[in-house]
């Protein structure tokens, strides 16, 4: 395995982090987990993962305060991040997360095709597991 593709999930939901999980086994990255997203955040300073999904609804931290905090420690340029949501938002909220600086809003239950898409957009290729 790799160490160049990094992938962090950030969820307070335990099963939600296993199922996501089991959907990245079949491609060569690391996947690092954090059911506490100010743990996360921290994570994200130290190691810049290349990709990050992370959940809106968290009970230290939503979404929108983890992503000014990545936005306040410039870590853009490194990574990239998604929100995961079970909710539907209207196209303006959508907006709105994009204008913070998420890369885009993906809907839980996370499927594999939309994996398999946001790897081809940021890597390039789908990288498999040897």
């Amino acid at each position: 395995m790799t160490d160049h593709y990094k992938v962090f999930l950030i969820d307070d939901d335990k099963v939600a982090l296993k199922v996501i999980t089991k959907l990245f086994k079949p491609y060569d990255v690391e996947i690092f987990t954090f059911s506490n997203p100010i743990e996360g955040l921290a994570a994200i300073e130290e190691h810049r993962p290349q990709l990050v999904f992370l959940d809106y609804m968290m009970p230290e931290m939503n979404g929108d305060e983890v992503i000014v905090k990545v936005s306040e420690a410039k870590l853009f340029s490194d990574c990239a991040l998604y929100l995961l949501s079970a909710s539907d938002f209207d196209d303006l909220q959508v907006i709105k997360f994009r204008t913070l600086g998420f890369y885009d809003v993906l809907h839980k239950p996370l499927r594999s095709e939309v994996i398999e898409a946001v790897f081809n957009f940021h890597f390039g290729k789908i990288p498999f597991a040897a």
